[in-house]
């Protein structure tokens, strides 16, 4: 084979491998993008109820545990990531209410908005009308973490049951505040 033959076979073969590659990235999301280990479908059922519309969450991961919340672009395959996940009493384990912590499951996108929030689990004689009730946990919806979250300004106060309210709204504001300000610090560590 000739000088000239080779040159244009070395260029067709590049070019092929290069097409190759570009078709992979274009339907199956990058090569070298590394995969997300994802939470399990039991946690998956769980985290859905405050991150309805997210595609991937991946298992827990940092020094306060968080799930991260990822929507894939169908066309491109990339996941973007939504926000986080997170069970408060593993963030905020000594915040109590009345009776003891309450275990709340909170979702919160990128820029600190509350997707949603779920009561998971709680020991509060008056819990079944002031945290139980369903408008409980919507109130929460869209509020930013920079919010008071204080009852009777932002949080709707419940008679008899002042102590509750206000240590389930300390224990969202506080949990959000610190994946957020964790995830920031990585962020900016590169990790």
């Amino acid at each position: 084979m000739t000088p000239n033959k080779r040159q244009v076979v070395a260029v067709a073969v590049g070019a092929v491998v290069v097409l190759c590659f570009a078709a992979i990235q274009t339907f199956m999301g990058s090569p070298w993008a590394e995969p997300i280990e994802q939470a399990t479908e039991e946690e998956e059922i769980l985290l859905r109820e405050v991150f309805p519309e997210a595609d991937i969450f991946s298992v827990k991961s940092g020094r306060l545990p968080y799930h991260k919340v990822y929507k894939t672009d169908p066309d491109s395959g990339e996941n973007t990531l939504l926000g986080f996940a997170f069970l408060t009493h593993e963030v905020e384990p000594d915040e109590w209410a009345y009776e003891g912590p309450i275990e709340i499951l909170v979702g919160m996108t990128v820029d600190g908005t509350i997707t949603g929030i779920k009561i998971v689990d709680h020991y509060e004689p008056f819990g079944y009308f002031s945290i139980d009730p369903p408008e409980f946990e919507e109130q929460f919806k869209n509020k930013s973490i920079l919010d008071e979250f204080e009852e009777g300004r932002d949080i709707d106060a419940v008679s008899r049951a002042t102590i509750t309210v206000e240590g389930a709204a300390r224990v969202v504001r506080k949990g959000a505040r610190q994946i957020a300000r964790q995830h920031l610090r990585q962020e900016r560590e590169g990790q």
